[in-house]
């Protein structure tokens, strides 16, 4: 009776000991006013506008490209840097010159699905993208940005590819999405003191037509659900 009960065990034993084990699933919340960086040991940060998929299904986020600093770099989430990077940089971008505010200014990233949770909700405040569209004069647009938050502000002026309100914004802030309700409308560019509104964002309509122009990384771009 013992040796038998010793010889179930033991097959048991063998049994659980070949059993797979289970592999840890994403787990980087990625979504509108995620901070990111691509030098997770240094000061600075920028934001991310918002995540979906491009027309292959890769997974991709948009943000600033004035935050871009080469094709291939690897992106941290800031406070999670130590799980490996969500992404990398791709060469698919548009740097305006600072201060001016004359070209559009974005850049994608190629996301990792393999640790990353796409989202359309903000992890910090109640900001939302759920769908992408144009604003209006005197629509109430809110940005969201790593540093400070959610802003609310009166769009004062639509010009061209860019938009204009009086929320504010900081450094780390760039990248950030500003949405009317859920309706992403513009990624944060930048202030400036000596305009009225002081706010200045890319309109994102212009920006995904450059993005599918150029037929690569984000082209074809549909927001997570």
């Amino acid at each position: 009776m013992k040796m038998t009960l010793v010889a179930v065990l033991a097959a048991l034993a063998v049994t659980l000991g070949v059993a797979p084990v289970a592999q840890a699933g994403p787990t980087i919340h990625v979504g509108p006013g995620t901070a990111y960086t691509p030098y997770p040991d240094v000061e600075g940060y920028c934001t991310i506008g918002a995540v979906g998929t491009d027309n292959t299904g890769r997974l991709v986020a948009l943000t600033v490209g004035h935050c871009h600093q080469g094709a291939g770099t690897a992106v941290y989430k800031v406070g999670d840097a130590g799980k490996g990077p969500i992404g990398w940089e791709t060469d698919v971008y548009s740097r305006n010159t600072d201060g001016t505010f004359t070209a559009l200014d974005y850049a994608v990233i190629r996301l990792n699905p393999d640790v990353v949770v796409p989202s359309k909700y903000s992890d910090t405040t109640d900001v939302v993208v759920s769908t992408v569209g144009d604003a209006s004069l005197s629509n109430m647009g809110c940005n969201h940005g790593a540093t400070t938050g959610k802003n609310c502000g009166v769009i004062g002026k639509v010009d061209g590819i860019h938009l204009q309100n009086w929320a504010v914004m900081w450094q780390g802030d760039s990248g950030g999405p500003i949405v009317v309700g859920e309706t992403l409308v513009g990624l944060n560019i930048g202030m400036d003191f000596g305009t009225q509104p002081t706010t200045f964002y890319g309109k994102i309509t212009p920006i995904l037509a450059d993005i599918n122009a150029k037929g690569s990384y984000g082209a074809g771009f549909t927001l997570v659900q």
